[in-house]
C-alpha cells in the first residue's frame, strides 16, 4: 500500500541519494579560502570578438557599469582600444562585435554543436545565513569543467533545440 507517508519517505530518500551525490557541484570556498560556501546561483556572461583585433572580450567585463549596474552603450576594447558595441549607432564610431562561437562534443547527442561562448562572472553563495558573491576562482573553473566533462548517468529526453 503506498501512503503518503510512505511517499514522503521515499521522496527524502531520494532528496538525501541526490544531495550525497551532487553536492560538490553547488559547493565554492568562501573569499578567506577556507570556508565552504553553498552556491546559489552563477551568472554567466557572453563573449564577444572585437572586430578590429580579434581578441575575446567577456561582455560583462567591458560592457557593464558595475557601479550604476547598467549596459553601456559603447566600451573600449581592452586589448586594442577600438570603440565597440553590440549595435553601434550612426554616430558612436563603434565597430560591431562579434558573438565568439565553440564547437563541443555533446555526448548525449552524440555529435559536435556549435555554441555561443560564455564565462562565469559572478558566484553568489551562502555561508552560514549570509550571502556572498565573488568572481569564480580557479577552484571554481575546475569544478564546472569537472562537470562539463562528465557523463549523465541516468536516461533523460535529447531532443536537440534548434
Amino acid at each position: 500500500v503506498f501512503t503518503s507517508r510512505t511517499f514522503e519517505r521515499e521522496a527524502q530518500r531520494i532528496l538525501k541519494e541526490v544531495e550525497e551525490e551532487c553536492a560538490w557541484m553547488y559547493e565554492t570556498l568562501h573569499t578567506d579560502g577556507k570556508t565552504p560556501g553553498r552556491i546559489n546561483f552563477t551568472v554567466w556572461s557572453d563573449v564577444f570578438i572585437c572586430s578590429h583585433c580579434g581578441a575575446e572580450l567577456i561582455f560583462w567585463d567591458v560592457a557593464i557599469d558595475q557601479k550604476n549596474g547598467e549596459v553601456k552603450d559603447t566600451w573600449d576594447c581592452s586589448s586594442c582600444g577600438t570603440v565597440l558595441a553590440k549595435n553601434p549607432g550612426k554616430d558612436s564610431n563603434a565597430l560591431k562585435v562579434d558573438r565568439a562561437w565553440e564547437t563541443v562534443f555533446d555526448r548525449a547527442l552524440g555529435k559536435t554543436v556549435r555554441q555561443a561562448k560564455r564565462f562565469p562572472v559572478i558566484i553568489n553563495y551562502t555561508v552560514g545565513k549570509k550571502r556572498y558573491e565573488k568572481r569564480p576562482d580557479v577552484n571554481d573553473l575546475k569544478a564546472i569543467q569537472k562537470i562539463d566533462d562528465g557523463d549523465i548517468l541516468y536516461n533523460f529526453t535529447k531532443n536537440q533545440l534548434h
